[in-house]
C-alpha cells in the first residue's frame, strides 16, 4: 500500500485502468484498450490521464499497421491532455502532483517530436523536443523518482548525439555537446526507464533495443525483448525489431521462426497494409535465402512484388529502396537456383 502511495499520486483506479488499457495495447487489442482510456475519461474528465493515454494507443496503432488514420484523433486527445494538464499544474502543491503534470506537458511535445521525426520532418521534430525539455527537467526536480520522466529524456538525449552540429533556427549552443556523452546519457536513461518505470517500461525496452542496434549492440538488445515476445505472443510490434535484431546478428534459424510467425499475423490481421505484407515477406525471403531455402525464398520475394503492386502510390513511395532489395536478392535467388 506505501508502496503504491510513493510511486504515483494516482488514485488506485486510475492506476490500474491505465496499467490494463496498456496490457490491451501491447497485445494489440486496440478496441479494448481505448474502451479502457474513455473509460478513464469518463470518469475523470477533469484529469489528463486518459486523453494522454488514447492519444498513445492511437499512436501505437497507427506505428503498428503503417498508417495515419487516426492522426487527427492523436492530435485531439494529446492537445486535450495538455491543456488539462497545464490547468492542474497551475493549482497544485503537492510535488509528485506537479510532476506528473509536467510529465504529460512534456510527452506531449515528446509524441509530437516522434512523430514529426516519423514523417521526415527532422528539423520540427527537434523543435517539439526542446519544448518538452523544460517540463520534463521540471518533473525530475519535483519528483526525482519519477522514472518514467527517463524514456522521452533518454530519446531526446539520444537524438542530440545524432543532431547535425548546426540547425537553422536553433542556437548552436543547443546542439554543440559532446555526443558519445550525450549517446551514452540517452541509452542509460532508457534502460532506467525500462528497468524502473511505471507506464513505459515496456515502450522503453522496445525503443533501447533499437538503440542499441543502431550502436552495433543487438547482441545486447536481443535478451532484452526476448520476454516481452514471449509475453505477448499475439504481438506483431515485438517480433518486427525482435526478429531485425536476429538478422543483424545472424542467428537465421531462430529469424525464421520469428518471421514466419510474423507473417501469419500481418496477412492475417493487416490484410490492408500492403506496406508490412511487402516488408515482412522480404525479411522472411532474406532469411529463407541465407538458410539455403531458395525455393520458399523465391515465393517470398515474388509474394512482396505482389503486394507492392497492390500497394497506393504513397506506399510505394515509402516502399522504394525495400522493393529494390527485393529485385536484387530475387535476381540472385534466381542465379542460385540456375534459372
Amino acid at each position: 500500500m506505501f508502496w503504491f502511495l510513493i510511486s504515483t499520486p494516482f488514485n488506485r483506479e486510475i492506476d490500474s485502468l491505465i496499467k490494463v488499457s496498456l496490457e490491451f495495447t501491447y497485445r494489440e487489442n486496440y478496441g479494448a484498450a481505448l474502451a479502457i482510456a474513455d473509460e478513464i475519461i469518463q470518469k475523470y474528465p477533469q484529469e489528463p490521464d486518459g486523453y494522454f493515454f488514447k492519444a498513445a494507443i492511437y499512436d501505437y496503432y497507427m506505428e503498428d499497421y503503417h498508417t495515419d488514420k487516426y492522426s487527427d484523433k492523436f492530435f485531439s486527445n494529446m492537445e486535450i491532455a495538455e491543456k488539462k494538464a497545464k490547468a492542474k499544474l497551475n493549482s497544485l502543491t503537492d510535488p509528485k502532483q506537479r510532476a506528473w503534470m509536467n510529465f504529460y506537458i512534456a510527452g506531449a511535445a515528446g509524441y509530437r517530436a516522434m512523430r514529426a521525426g516519423r514523417e521526415g520532418n527532422y528539423i520540427v521534430a527537434l523543435k517539439y523536443a526542446i519544448e518538452g525539455l523544460k517540463p520534463l527537467k521540471s518533473a525530475l526536480e519535483e519528483d526525482s523518482t519519477l522514472y518514467d520522466a527517463y524514456f522521452p529524456l533518454g530519446i531526446y538525449h539520444y537524438a542530440l548525439s545524432k543532431a547535425p552540429s548546426r540547425i537553422g533556427f536553433i542556437p548552436s549552443f543547443v546542439l554543440s555537446r559532446n555526443r558519445e556523452e550525450d549517446k551514452e546519457r540517452g541509452i542509460n536513461y532508457l534502460t532506467l526507464a525500462w528497468q524502473r518505470g511505471r507506464y513505459t517500461s515496456v515502450i522503453s525496452a522496445l525503443t533501447l533495443a533499437w538503440v542499441l542496434s543502431q550502436e552495433g549492440r543487438s547482441k545486447d538488445a536481443i535478451p532484452i525483448l526476448k520476454g516481452y515476445v514471449e509475453k505477448y505472443p499475439e504481438s506483431r510490434y515485438f517480433k518486427w525489431v525482435y526478429g531485425y535484431l536476429l538478422i543483424k546478428e545472424g542467428r537465421f534459424q531462430e529469424a525464421e521462426e520469428i518471421y514466419e510467425k510474423l507473417l501469419y499475423l500481418v496477412l492475417r490481421d493487416q490484410p490492408d497494409s500492403p506496406y508490412n505484407a511487402v516488408y515482412v515477406s522480404y525479411s522472411l525471403g532474406y532469411v529463407k535465402y541465407f538458410l539455403g531455402k531458395f525455393e520458399d525464398a523465391l515465393r517470398l520475394f515474388i509474394l512482396a512484388e505482389e503486394y507492392y503492386e497492390k500497394a497506393p502510390q504513397k506506399v510505394k513511395g515509402e516502399l522504394k529502396e525495400v522493393i529494390s532489395q527485393v529485385q536484387k536478392m530475387k535476381k540472385r535467388t534466381l542465379d542460385r537456383l540456375g534459372r
